[in-house]
């Protein structure tokens, strides 16, 4: 829905007033739940036929619209087809590259912006790091009205992950790079996980309308991203591996390796928080040191961490 006369809000689950940074147009929801979701109208028209439903079955469960599109999709599966196809291509909107000048130069700006203490702790940890290398590819947050990416690095493509979006091991590794990328140029920071969205690369617009709304911003880490994180990963490895746990060839051992090395380095830093448990959590600089905390409104009953000992069950049988 509007929400002024430039900016959107989510309805999603990012459902924040910052959500999707005042995207108009969400990347969850375009490149991954769209498709997704004809994907599985196109298994449930194939059902049908075997359950003894026809066209005028399909009508009748719409009768304001006839279910026209259901129907013609039923004797049209082509166009179907086509429809997933042209889907799957928008996330071709949303793809960013930035190289190693370029993110060096926005990451020194936003760290500049920060209030000193944690501007001067991200520059630490930087110098230890080194000059930035590498390019850094990633699904922007969303489009603006126009159209055009908001650069912001985000969770979401762990939903993709989970629900097995793409299967092609270059687009996978992509779009895993920004979750084991460290923060302030990736996600990942160590001793509390994958940050729900990195900002660094958006306007001062978007870093102001984070900073007062944290819910969704930089500030936190979700429990449910996480857990996304880890079922999508063990769903690859588990793809790929044979049923003795071992890879088929030197490509794909390679492919696996770096799907266990995620796993790794995710647990690592979630457990090492001690807040995994929770809806989301945040933190605090104090000096050196960045310190885990509870998020003001987190829940410790709650949807997204109640699967914690499902998500702990898949990942203790993954092959070791």
């Amino acid at each position: 829905p509007r929400r002024d006369a430039a900016h959107w809000r989510s309805a999603s689950w990012r459902d924040s007033d910052a959500g999707y940074a005042g995207g108009r147009f969400a990347m969850d929801v375009n490149a991954i739940w769209a498709p997704q979701a004809l994907e599985s109208i196109r298994l449930i028209l194939v059902a049908l036929p075997q359950l003894g439903l026809g066209k005028e079955d399909i009508r009748s469960f719409s009768p304001t619209t006839g279910g026209a599109q259901l129907a013609a999709y039923l004797a049209d599966p082509a166009a179907l087809d086509r429809a997933i196809e042209t889907w799957k291509g928008a996330r071709r909107h949303f793809e960013v590259t930035l190289g190693p000048e370029e993110l060096q130069q926005r990451v020194s700006a936003k760290l500049a912006w920060l209030p000193q203490a944690e501007g001067s702790y991200w520059r630490g940890l930087l110098a230890k790091r080194g000059a930035i290398r590498d390019s850094l590819s990633f699904l922007a947050l969303s489009l603006d009205a126009a159209g055009i990416p908001i650069p912001v690095v985000n969770t979401d493509p762990a939903t993709g992950l989970f629900l097995g979006t793409t299967r092609d091991p270059k687009t996978v590794l992509r779009d895993l790079a920004p979750f084991t990328a460290h923060y302030p140029v990736g996600l990942l920071v160590d001793g509390l996980g994958p940050v729900v969205a990195n900002d660094a690369y958006a306007s001062r617009r978007i870093w102001d309308r984070f900073r007062a709304d944290t819910y969704h911003s930089p500030r936190v880490v979700w429990g449910r991203e996480v857990n996304l994180l880890f079922l999508g990963l063990a769903n690859g490895i588990a793809a790929i591996s044979d049923q003795d746990g071992a890879p088929g060839d030197a490509a794909r051992d390679s492919y696996v390796s770096a799907l266990q090395r995620a796993v790794e380095r995710t647990t690592r830093a979630v457990d090492a928080s001690g807040l995994g448990h929770n809806e989301l959590w945040s933190y605090r600089i104090a000096g050196d040191r960045l310190l885990p905390i509870r998020y003001g409104t987190s829940s410790d009953v709650q949807l997204w961490n109640t699967t914690d000992l499902a998500v702990d069950f898949v990942l203790s049988q993954l092959p070791h």
